[in-house]
């Protein structure tokens, strides 16, 4: 019997939001919370629905890390990964993660994040990472993601895109917010 396995990142598999951590991770906590204070209507406006998530999350992006070099991104991704990843998983979930892994189960994350900064961590288990890639050009961040936030249907569209799941007998979904109902639809269980 072939099963696949779907982990969402944030908030079910890692405890914390990881765009945030990472944020002040590389950036400090001067900077990020001075950050939040100039980037709080777009904030304000993404709970008070005006706002997307993408929308936001692109204001947040351009903010935080516009004209940085990618290759100085990317070592900041792989020293986060390395110190913070771990110390920050949910116990219980994670206990799954290496269960399903142990069952030699085909694992994924799908997460709305980048996926640089989780597939350091990620990669020592062979686990792919499906998420938002960011746009660069000519080595710097452009602030633009060169794909759609990984969020809510875009998650389910972008497993299809790489995956024929009619190929598993079952597939596992994990995922904890508003982001991931469409994923969780995605689950096949034959007990």
């Amino acid at each position: 019997m072939k099963t696949i396995v779907f982990f969402d990142f944030d908030g079910t598999l890692y405890k914390k939001d990881s765009l945030l951590e990472f944020t002040k991770f590389s950036r400090g906590n001067i900077s990020f919370y001075k950050g939040l204070f100039w980037l709080s209507p777009y904030l304000i406006g993404l709970k008070l629905r005006l706002y997307s998530n993408e929308k936001a999350k692109i204001k947040f992006i351009r903010y935080f890390f516009k004209d940085h070099k990618y290759d100085d991104f990317n070592a900041l991704c792989r020293n986060f990964s390395r110190t913070k990843i771990e110390q920050n998983l949910d116990k219980e979930t994670y206990a799954r993660f290496l269960k399903h892994l142990e069952n030699n189960h085909l694992v994924y994350i799908v997460t709305a994040s980048m996926p640089e900064w989780i597939e350091p961590w990620s990669n020592q288990f062979d686990v792919s990472v499906i998420g938002t890639k960011i746009e660069v050009q000519n080595n710097l961040l452009t602030g633009n993601f060169s794909t759609k936030n990984c969020f809510g249907i875009e998650k389910v569209n972008r497993i299809k895109e790489i995956i024929n799941l009619d190929e598993f007998d079952e597939i596992h979904v994990y995922g904890n917010g508003k982001g991931d109902l469409e994923m969780l639809a995605l689950s096949k269980l034959f007990v």
